[in-house]
């Protein structure tokens, strides 16, 4: 007994030890990432049994609609636009140059990483669900495609987010840093607002889909901070060896 119990205190112990690749880092990205996870499949379970969720889309769709007015209308439509394709090649292109330049090539792939499954989990998921957006009379902005979960929404977490993050991690100004989350935070609740806003989108059809953008970014910051944590315990050690 006393054997095990020390074999579940090291264990426990190790989940939250900076120096290990299975420690602190990747016990919060499983935490997140578990728990994200399990509200996206609430979600999806919810589309199918619980009317609760129809009514509060429905409301929350009718308060929403009772802000427009000709100026939201159209700052509505640019912002949403932020998360067009097109919108999202021409920043990746640019972004991607940039990390080029400066050789981050780990940053390079994780981003590539993040925009070509991001788009092909949305394109499969939207699919498969086959859930219609809201009624025509609330369309500001005419869908394209079937409406849960919301691409937009996922990439305004899947790219944007993590393009912010890249800056988080360059920059060594604290001013900087709060900055680019305080951006990234309202970026972010802009587009997915936006979505609701045009009545292109559920609520519900947002929610999900940020649900599942965190688990993405999750996921794709926790190999990062691990890869570059320890590739600095490697430079230094070689350092000393030298």
């Amino acid at each position: 007994m006393h054997k095990n119990y020390s074999k579940l205190k090291k264990f426990i112990k190790n989940r939250f030890n900076t120096d290990s690749k299975n420690g602190l880092y990747l016990t919060i990205g499983f935490m997140l990432v578990s728990f994200f996870t399990y509200i996206f499949f609430n979600f999806i379970e919810d589309l199918f049994d619980d009317k609760a969720l129809a009514i509060f889309d429905l409301n929350l769709l009718n308060r929403i609609q009772e802000l427009r007015t000709p100026f939201l209308n159209k700052l509505m439509l640019f912002i949403t636009h932020l998360g067009d394709w097109q919108t999202v090649l021409i920043a990746s292109i640019i972004v991607i140059s940039v990390l080029a330049i400066f050789k981050k090539w780990k940053y390079v792939i994780a981003l590539a990483i993040s925009s070509i499954i991001g788009e092909i989990f949305v394109y499969f998921a939207k699919n498969i669900i086959k859930r219609q957006g809201p009624p025509l009379r609330y369309l500001i902005f005419l869908g394209k495609d079937f409406s849960f979960p919301s691409g937009h929404s996922f990439i305004s977490i899947a790219f944007y987010g993590l393009i912010f993050y890249f800056i988080i991690d360059f920059v060594k100004s604290k001013t900087v840093k709060i900055l680019s989350i305080f951006v990234g935070c309202i970026l972010v609740i802009l587009i997915s607002f936006s979505r609701i806003y045009l009545g292109v989108h559920w609520p519900s059809d947002v929610f999900a889909s940020l649900a599942s953008g965190i688990v993405m970014i999750t996921i794709i910051i926790t190999f990062l901070k691990i890869d570059n944590k320890f590739d600095l315990i490697k430079a230094v050690q070689k350092h000393k060896n030298n």
